[in-house]
């Protein structure tokens, strides 16, 4: 496992868990994903990680991440919160629902980034 697909990892768990998603990751995590080094983790990053993270995630191609994949990043509980359709597989729309809902947890002073 990389270390972006571990990082991604780390923010689907932590929200998917708790909800408390990237307000709680480590500053080492953050400075990884923060492209333009400012300090702060802005949306267009955020959404740019994920989408890197989602994609490498997807190990068979087929647009979804299904159980077996999910496995080294989620917990069964973790899964079916971000599976909201109940088909036993995160689609990319699932996954993009639960990243957002993390960043907005996470952006607490509503600025539009994490800092």
């Amino acid at each position: 496992m990389n270390y972006a697909t571990t990082l991604i990892a780390a923010l689907m768990m932590a929200g998917a868990a708790s909800a408390d998603g990237v307000a709680e990751l480590h500053e080492r995590e953050l400075n990884a994903i923060d492209a333009n080094n400012d300090g702060f983790l802005s949306r267009d990053e955020f959404d740019a990680f994920s989408d890197y993270a989602y994609q490498a995630m997807d190990e068979d191609k087929n647009g979804t991440l299904g159980l077996d994949e999910a496995k080294p990043f989620l917990d069964i509980k973790q899964f079916q919160k971000v599976d909201r359709n109940g088909d036993n597989s995160i689609s990319r729309s699932e996954y993009d629902a639960q990243m957002n809902d993390d960043f907005l947890f996470a952006d607490r002073d509503r600025n539009g980034q994490l800092d």
